[in-house]
């Protein structure tokens, strides 16, 4: 067997629902032992109380979505389609209260697939979460190096409360205000 195919794999599979491209270039930091600091498992670039850093972002219908509203908190979600995890994190959205929540605005940015594709996945899905495309992780790349899918609730005031990698069951349990 080719050596470069075990690797892609090996990486594939450690990294979870990276691209085959982040994966062979992204290796994870080691995981948190007992009495340790946290440490995320992929590098992170922003923090608690940290502005957030994207302004807007245009949705798969072609509206333009103003993250600075300052009357509402925000929840942002990093995800894929093809992510058994991003799966599960949105369809709890999809399901849960907080999506008709008028104190809060909802998006969640897909990496690396277009509109068209997002839509049939919605569609298929019956996905009313509200949904945007970051085709070449402009959007993504502010926030981290690797790891999907990222609950990431913003205040009023546009700072980051809490960002999670929401890679196990329960994920909405992780969204902290």
């Amino acid at each position: 067997m080719n050596k470069t195919i075990v690797f892609m794999t090996s990486a594939f599979f450690l990294a979870g629902c990276q691209s085959i491209y982040t994966a062979q270039t992204t290796l994870p930091i080691k995981e948190k032992n007992p009495g340790e600091q946290s440490i995320p498992k992929y590098q992170e670039f922003i923090n608690s109380g940290d502005l957030l850093p994207i302004q807007y972002v245009v949705d798969i219908k072609g509206n333009t979505i103003d993250l600075t509203n300052n009357k509402k908190r925000k929840l942002v979600i990093l995800f894929a389609t093809c992510c058994p995890d991003s799966n599960r994190a949105v369809k709890a959205l999809n399901k849960s209260p907080l999506l008709n929540d008028p104190a809060v605005d909802v998006i969640a940015i897909d990496r690396e697939e277009t509109n068209e594709d997002v839509i049939k996945w919605r569609d298929k899905n019956n996905i009313r979460v509200p949904l945007a495309t970051d085709i070449n992780r402009s959007i993504y790349q502010q926030f981290a190096v690797g790891g999907i899918p990222r609950l990431i609730t913003v205040g009023k005031d546009n700072r980051v409360i809490k960002m999670n990698l929401a890679e196990e069951q329960e994920q909405l349990k992780l969204i902290q205000w």
